[in-house]
């Protein structure tokens, strides 16, 4: 059984390999925004998680706002031709593997949904 020192110290080597892996980050104060400052160890207590992992700050959920994408006129015009010519390509393909199918199901003498034409000789 692992004592509480044994304990203790495997914590602080799991803790330490953690950090080589994902190193603590940079913070630059600079690039906050008026009013906001750092929190002090008294407000700690404030943070709080529930069960499923979500952040709760004062008994308040933290919501993350996320960032919205601007395109400009002439990348929103390419982004529906990309998605025209996607569509149509998936069409190309869809097509191309009925075809594909459908002579082998003849080849094979397979069920097919189109009659399969009369072979010579036969």
């Amino acid at each position: 059984m692992e004592t509480e020192a044994e304990r203790v110290a495997r914590q602080n080597a799991e803790r330490e390999e953690d950090l080589r892996r994902v190193p603590l980050q940079a913070i630059d104060k600079s690039k906050w925004p008026k009013g906001v400052r750092a929190i002090a160890w008294r407000e700690t207590d404030g943070l709080g998680i529930d069960n499923e992992g979500r952040l709760y700050w004062n008994g308040k959920p933290v919501e993350i706002v996320g960032r919205r994408l601007d395109l400009t006129w002439g990348q929103f015009w390419i982004a529906v031709i990309v998605a025209i010519f996607t569509v149509i390509g998936g069409i190309g393909a869809a097509a191309q593997g009925w075809a594909a199918y459908h002579d082998w199901a003849c080849r094979n003498k397979q069920p097919s949904i189109l009659v399969c034409p009369a072979t010579e000789g036969k």
